[in-house]
């Protein structure tokens, strides 16, 4: 009974990505060659790189909705003999094959698991690094901001006033700058690092693992997989952490 829960979970499992994948017919690979190149700039109103990225990133969910309607009305079309023999065929299977698709179900139980572990300890890593660039933003540029606001403003500020407020305003952009060229620009900036280390995650762990997941649904329903949407789902996720962390930087320099 144990084994024909899990069975029964992991069906529900697949057959939700089944419907999510659907059937996507465009290259998905060429979707990587379409992800701009990360920026150099600090200043996030000095180049056009957030919106490339949301561009691509309504491509995508774009196509990835379509195919997934498509692959509702394929299901929603099955007639009542087709779907009562998905049901049954278990039922109807002899003792050989049921112990071989229960192997296959734990085994991608395990990889399911193993995956799941894989892909938190990036989240996990991407919320240190996040916190630690914010900490190092606030350390490092707080001072200057509390000597700003100290500063007499409004009409009639003296001369020296203006005078200060401007070289601390060149102070503050050579810092962030600095922070900048550390956390995005330079060639071993640490959120490019982690960028790098998640986009070969994303190749070699997360699509051959959605790829094996989306084989072994379609083989149930004898449908012939189509597994690029795999990619498409992985460029999406990058996409979205290249979002989040340009994101970060400063629209202008202060001043």
């Amino acid at each position: 009974m144990k084994h024909l829960v899990t069975l029964f979970r992991i069906k529900s499992t697949l057959l939700s990505l089944l419907i999510t994948f659907g059937a996507v017919t465009a290259k998905a690979q060429s979707y990587w060659d379409k992800i701009p190149a990360l920026t150099s700039e600090c200043y996030a109103d000095k180049d056009d790189f957030g919106k490339k990225i949301q561009a691509l990133k309504s491509e995508i969910k774009d196509r990835l909705e379509k195919s997934k309607q498509a692959t509702e009305e394929k299901v929603s079309r099955m007639t009542a003999e087709e779907r009562m023999a998905i049901a049954t065929r278990y039922q109807n299977m002899k003792p050989d094959e049921i112990v071989k698709q229960q192997s296959e179900m734990m085994a991608m139980t395990q990889a399911q698991t193993e995956f799941q572990q894989s892909s938190s300890e990036f989240e996990t890593s991407f919320n240190e690094l996040e916190s630690e660039f914010r900490s190092a933003f606030g350390k490092r540029l707080g001072a200057i901001e509390s000597e700003y606001r100290k500063l007499p403003d409004g009409e009639g500020t003296p001369q020296w006033a203006i005078k200060k407020g401007e070289e601390l305003m060149a102070s503050y952009n050579k810092e962030y700058e600095a922070i900048c060229h550390e956390y995005f620009t330079s060639s071993d900036a640490k959120f490019k690092t982690w960028l790098k280390d998640f986009n070969k995650f994303l190749h070699e762990k997360e699509i051959p693992f959605n790829k094996k997941m989306i084989k072994m649904q379609y083989a149930q329903y004898g449908i012939s997989a189509d597994e690029s949407a795999a990619d498409l789902m992985a460029v999406e996720r990058y996409l979205e952490k290249c979002a989040a962390i340009f994101g970060l930087r400063r629209p202008y320099p202060q001043g």
